[in-house]
């Protein structure tokens, strides 16, 4: 059985607390970081957590730290859901016109044009996301 993330004890106060608060939420960005925090104090793996909630690593990790460092009433709050920017935001409108000007066909061809131009490293299925969101379309070769 693969150990939890963190190891969270809690008390049976705390518990019947987050198990109450857990219980009564409507918003699904909360109730999935509360249930991620019930499941570790449960015992929960890694696995069994990101799995059953269908959520990243990361995510999990992130909320649990907020919970230890932070408590039960930060890991609720809204300010806590913004994510951070991304370097390549600053470029997106300069990216498009690089693939206007030269013929850019495919996402390998994009991240190594990024990496040499704007000193970005950046991981290819997160790039082709970031193309997706920002209808930032590459340039078809022509035969």
């Amino acid at each position: 059985m693969p150990l939890p993330m963190y190891k969270i004890k809690l008390s049976a106060a705390e518990m019947a607390k987050l198990n109450e608060r857990r219980k009564k939420e409507k918003n699904k960005a909360v109730s999935d970081r509360l249930q991620c925090v019930y499941l570790a104090a449960k015992g929960k793996g890694n696995k069994e957590i990101t799995d059953t909630l269908a959520i990243n690593k990361n995510s999990a990790t992130n909320w649990i730290k907020i919970y230890l460092e932070k408590g039960l009433d930060e890991l609720c709050q809204p300010e806590n859901f913004n994510r951070r920017s991304a370097k390549i935001d600053d470029y997106v409108d300069k990216i498009k016109q690089d693939i206007e000007k030269n013929i850019i066909s495919s996402i390998a061809e994009l991240q190594s044009w990024i990496k040499k131009k704007y000193s970005l490293q950046i991981e290819q299925s997160w790039l082709f996301r970031c193309c997706k969101k920002n209808s930032i379309c590459l340039a078809k070769k022509h035969a």
